[in-house]
């Protein structure tokens, strides 16, 4: 599957703004972090960034740029906006548009349902030839329009910037599950065998023998080897290796015997 975003607005154009966000940053990020989440996944391509589609539109410019035919689906995004409200603890929600041409909306309603989920009002699907989704459609690519929330209602970009990677897996799930796509096999952890972690264990320890011991021990290291207390293989006491509850009753037996034979 080919799968064309577009980011609304931007190229001087802000969109819509309110509550500290601007639509056509936040539009840039929710596309650059969804291409993240759909990769491997699906092909996916976005609208040149440094440009804005609907300007496009108006120039005569956006069919030769989006080249639609080459995609079996557009999703463009935005953020709604109608006037500034106060935070009144009810959201204002997300919405999608679909031309007046597209035959189905299944995929359409579940994207605002998954985002509904994470905490905002769902407004459901609505028709309206918007002039880019309807410029993909008259090129015979299904596409929708889609406003995440609206960016001047505090309780929808409170919502928003909290829940911001919810929002786009919600998208992002919508699309795998409604298109039949599968995401990129994820490599199973392998199983250790008792050999393999024996051969681990074996190695660890060698290492930890190997080193050096503490230069803050070296006098009670001179005592221990000098009165018999401790006993190496040769000269070779591996003092940072692993101490056995064998090796503990033994070094604290001799002590005892030296305690003893000394009085």
């Amino acid at each position: 599957m080919k799968l064309l975003l577009i980011a609304g607005h931007g190229a001087g154009d802000p969109g819509a703004v309110g509550n500290g966000f601007q639509e056509a940053t936040e539009t840039r990020k929710v596309v650059a972090a969804l291409a993240q989440a759909l990769d491997g996944c699906c092909d996916v391509a976005t609208y040149p960034t440094d440009r804005n589609a609907y300007s496009d539109y108006k120039a005569g410019q956006l069919t030769k740029t989006a080249q639609f035919a080459r995609y079996d689906y557009v999703l463009e995004i935005h953020f709604n906006a109608v006037k500034a409200s106060t935070t009144d603890g009810k959201t204002k929600g997300t919405e999608i548009y679909v031309t007046t041409a597209e035959p189905g909306t299944e995929v359409e309603q579940a994207m605002v349902a998954a985002i509904a989920a994470v905490g905002l009002t769902n407004r459901g699907v609505k028709r309206n030839n918007w002039e880019v989704i309807n410029q993909a459609r008259k090129a015979g690519t299904s596409s929708a329009l889609l406003e995440i929330c609206f960016i001047d209602d505090a309780d929808d970009m409170a919502i928003y910037a909290a829940k911001q990677s919810d929002i786009v897996e919600a998208i992002a799930m919508s699309i795998i599950d409604g298109f039949g796509l599968q995401r990129p096999e994820q490599e199973q952890e392998e199983t250790m065998t008792y050999e393999q972690w024996k051969a681990f264990a074996q190695r660890y320890e060698a290492e930890q023998a190997a080193q050096a011991p503490s230069q803050w021990s070296a006098a009670d290291r001179e005592w221990a080897e000098n009165n018999g207390v401790v006993a190496g293989a040769g000269k070779k006491m591996d003092y940072m290796s692993h101490v056995t509850k064998e090796e503990v009753t033994a070094m604290c037996h001799r002590t005892y015997e030296l305690v003893v034979n000394q009085q």
